[in-house]
């Protein structure tokens, strides 16, 4: 599926700065790195109705990851699908997209350890 993303990077060197993840891995994504935003107010100084539907930036999700994709400046970014519940929970958003390095980490599939 993400082999199509790269079709209009034609890099001149080896090895390519992208790489596609098939199968696609499970990841977990901290939200508060992942999606740019600008911090908001506290949470006493809002409507209730806000942050119950408001969604919630401040927790870490399960997530897919799709591909990596090195930056001019040397760094890498994640194509990650995952979702973004509301503050109450009773809603989502999924999104995928593009997600600092550092806000993605490798999440265990198998059994929990007892």
């Amino acid at each position: 599926m993400f082999d199509e993303k790269f079709r209009h990077w034609r890099p001149t060197y080896d090895p390519k700065p992208w790489r596609t993840i098939t199968p696609p891995q499970p990841v977990t994504v901290n939200l508060a790195t992942a999606i740019a935003h600008d911090g908001g107010r506290l949470a006493h100084d809002l409507p209730l109705r806000v942050r119950a539907e408001g969604l919630n930036l401040d927790i870490q999700v399960p997530g897919v990851l799709h591909a990596w994709a090195r930056t001019s400046r040397g760094s890498w970014l994640a194509a990650c699908t995952f979702t973004v519940p509301t503050g109450n929970n009773l809603g989502s958003l999924e999104v995928t997209q593009w997600c600092p390095a550092a806000s993605v980490t490798p999440r265990e599939t198998g059994p929990p350890s007892t």
